[in-house]
């Protein structure tokens, strides 16, 4: 593989994952789920709630496709089927949320693992994205992905209430949609793609 195309990969990747993390849309929720917590500690908060979040989809990019083979015995064309699906829910929730928002927890250890890292950071979709991502590019690629990925989460997380502020309610969630709407578009890619194996899969078979 060429450098010029890695990279390419990588900022493609890059953006499809940061489009299901989606720390931005999150801005509001972050920032209601610590603003109780001295500045020290809000610090502390988030940044064990970006390395949990990192820490999961490092796991799932390195174990994740062993997994799904030894132990559920799911093959690639079953994966990017039901994965698509998932995100194309996850990507209708998000353009149209209908959940409640999540309640204040005491304990801020537990705010920065539930809800914060799980199940906002690293969801059912970014887990389901990152073994599809991993099974296509290798485990390398994914991790550094997954390293630029959440570095830029950092710097959104950390920041939360100044671009809260600088953003605005409206101009946060008009950037959301856009990202939700992206993703739904690679999820029906992703249902179109099983289904084309699926199809081969017959041909062959025949």
């Amino acid at each position: 593989m060429e450098v010029s195309e890695a990279i390419a990969i990588l900022l493609r990747h890059t953006m499809l994952l940061l489009a299901v993390v989606n720390p931005i849309g999150n801005i509001p929720v972050f920032a209601d789920l610590t603003w109780r917590l001295e500045m020290r500690e809000r610090r502390h908060v988030l940044n064990l709630a970006v390395l949990t979040g990192l820490g999961i989809i490092v796991v799932f990019a390195l174990i994740g496709n062993w997994a799904l083979v030894h132990l559920f015995n799911v093959t690639v064309m079953e994966l990017r089927i039901a994965g698509g699906i998932l995100l194309f829910v996850v990507a209708i929730n998000g353009v149209m949320p209908r959940h409640k928002p999540y309640g204040r927890v005491e304990d801020p250890r537990m705010v920065a693992v539930f809800p914060i890292a799980c199940p906002m950071l690293v969801g059912p979709g970014a887990i389901t994205m990152t073994i599809i991502m991993t099974q296509s590019n290798g485990h390398v690629l994914m991790i550094v992905t997954a390293l630029i990925t959440f570095m830029i989460v950092f710097l959104v997380v950390r920041n939360a209430y100044r671009l809260s502020r600088l953003l605005g309610p409206y101009v946060g969630a008009v950037i959301a949609r856009l990202l939700y709407i992206l993703l739904a578009a690679k999820a029906v890619a992703l249902v179109l793609d099983g289904i084309r194996e699926f199809y081969r899969q017959l041909q062959t078979a025949g």
